[in-house]
Order: structure tokens, then sequence, then C-alpha cells
């Protein structure tokens, strides 16, 4: 079977991890070419055919629309069985290009239904995943908003790190993310400085990620005379998962967060908001914590119980099972899922 994966860019980002996982199982049975039309940062391994479509040649207010003419004609030319695209905007562009041809169309969303905030724009997405073939989501929250749709799965994003639970811990209390505001650090720093400064005395607090929040971040953090420690941008953010003993995920709202799983491979302790993501990964008490809301309150509370309890904290680490994410177990449920439609 002929496979087309599209994408809009190759940055750094949990559809991209995706798409280099597909492309290389999907690879073993399956004819695969993937498609970007922005820009290709070489940070993955892609199997198979490459191509890079530009349909954004220039920015004129026709292109708006030549865009669908030369995503049509190139789909025509390639004829794939199915396309699997990636992101709303992508999804949308793919939908609308391809009405009418012959190739099953599955699209897939990695963003919470919520975070789209035009209303217009909403109302796009949601009358153009109608018309595809099927919805791939990342929680139960997001299937149920996308109940409209006539066959909407979930199928989670992989882990990629292998488990290293016995690992010796420092006292570190890590967060990893974009320091943009949906990330949620002005709640987080507002949290900690909620804790009494006993406790966190002889934690080290980091924070790893960069954004256009980083010196807003850094000048609240000082104000609120916290110590904290920003990293920037990291690339090799398994040796600070090594070392960290709790990592906190404060988002505002997140689909998934990968952080969570790549932290429990590690034997970290988890905490985060109540976010769809984390309450689809995560078991309340069992294996994280999740805060009863998003207020700072609650989630200082969350970090207290875990610095405090040092046998919460090893149940915590011990009740984490992440079978249910590996890379075999994601593949194949794509597999059921090509094969469902290849029978229609």
């Amino acid at each position: 079977m002929k496979i087309m994966l599209v994408i809009s860019a190759l940055r750094n980002g949990g559809a991209e991890r995706v798409v280099e996982l597909l492309s290389c199982e999907l690879g073993k049975n399956h004819q695969i070419e993937t498609i970007y039309f922005e820009e290709n940062l070489n940070l993955y391994k892609i199997s198979g055919k490459l191509t890079h479509l530009n349909i954004y040649e220039n920015r004129s207010y026709l292109s708006k629309f030549s865009k669908f003419l030369k995503i049509r004609a190139y789909v025509k030319k390639s004829n794939p069985d199915i396309i699997i695209s990636f992101m709303d905007q992508t999804n949308i562009n793919l939908i609308i290009s391809t009405i009418f041809l012959k190739p099953k169309i599955i699209a897939t969303e990695h963003v919470s239904y919520n975070l789209l905030k035009s209303r217009i724009w909403r109302k796009i997405r949601d009358i153009s995943y109608r018309f595809c073939d099927a919805l791939v989501v990342l929680s139960k929250v997001d299937k149920e908003y996308y109940n409209f749709v006539k066959n909407c799965k979930i199928i989670y994003n992989p882990l990629y790190l292998k488990a290293q639970n016995s690992i010796k811990k420092e006292k570190l209390i890590l967060s990893v993310g974009r320091l943009e505001p949906v990330k949620g650090y002005d709640l987080y720093l507002e949290a900690l400085a909620l804790i009494d400064k006993n406790l966190l005395n002889g934690y080290k607090i980091i924070i790893a990620g960069d954004g256009s929040e980083r010196k807003k971040l850094e000048l609240k953090a000082k104000n609120l005379g916290l110590d904290i420690e920003f990293l920037g941008h990291i690339s090799k953010i398994e040796e600070l998962y090594q070392r960290a003993e709790i990592l906190v995920l404060p988002s505002l709202s997140e689909a998934f967060g990968n952080v969570l799983n790549e932290a429990g491979a590690y034997g970290v302790v988890r905490i985060s908001t109540p976010t769809a993501g984390a309450l689809e990964i995560l078991r309340d008490n069992i294996d994280a914590l999740i805060a009863k809301d998003f207020s700072p309150k609650a989630l200082s509370n969350s970090i207290i119980r875990a610095i405090k309890d040092e046998n919460l904290r090893e149940n915590l680490v011990k009740n984490i099972n992440l079978d249910r994410f590996s890379s075999q177990s994601i593949v194949l449920k794509w597999e059921e899922l090509i094969k469902e439609l290849k029978g229609k």
C-alpha cells in the first residue's frame, strides 16, 4: 500500500517524532512518502521518499487559494492509497485539496481541541473534519469533543526512551517545556512562592526550555525571591531526567504531555496540572500527583506532598507502567487503523 505522510514543517515537536516513527515502521510493509511544506531542520531520520512541496512561494492573497491546487495536483500525481496529515492547518489543507479524490484521509490532532481560540478557524476545522475518513487524537477529552467525526480514534504519541528506574536521584525539581503562556510558568512560579523556603532548602530548581516569556519569567522569579536556574533549550534532556527527583508540568493546556512519559521512564516523581494529557497519562495518587485545579495553591499543595513524603515518592515511581506507550504498541494501532480503512 502507498501511504503519504504530510506535515507543514519538520521542526522539533511531538508530531515530527510520530512522522519519523511511522515513516520507519510503516515503511517495513508499505511504500512511504513524506511531504513537508515549509522548513526541514534535519532533526529526524525520515525513511522512504522525502519531498518538499512549496505551497507558499509567496504570501499573496491569491496564493492562499493556489496552495489547494498545488496540493491536489501533487496528490493526483503521486496517487497514494492513504494520506496521514498532521496538525489542524495541514489537516484542513489536505481535506479541502483532496475532495472527491481516491485517497483515504487520516487527520491527526496533537493539541487540545480548545487551544484554537479563533471561533472562525475552529468552525472551519470542525466542518472539515466531518469529511476525513478517520481522525486520530491523543485523549478521551478530545475524542468526546470530536464525537461528530464518523471515525475518531485515540492513538498516543510513542515513548522513545527506555525505562531507567534504578537511578540514584538528586534533590532536583525539574520542569521541561517551552516558555510560552500556555505552558503555565507564571502559575508555577506563584506555586513555588507559596512553599515554605525551609521545605525547598536543599532542592535545586531547574527549568529547561526557551521561549518568548523567558526574560519576563526570570524577572518574576527574582521578584518572588525564588532561586531558579533557567537553562534554555537542552538537547540531551535525558541527563536531567536521570538526576531529577521531581518533575512539574504546570501547563494550562496539554493534549498529551510527552515529558510526563519521558520523566516516568527515568523514575521521576511526576506532578501536573489537570490537563487533558495529564488525565490521560497519569493515575492520580497511584503513579503521579495531579493538582485539583489550575490554581497556584493546588499545584503548590501537590509539590509539598511530594517533598514531605518519601514513601509516597517511592510508591508513585514503583507504580509507573509505560507499556501502552511503547513504539510497538503505537505502531500496531496505526496498522490496525490502516487495515480498517483499506477494507472500506
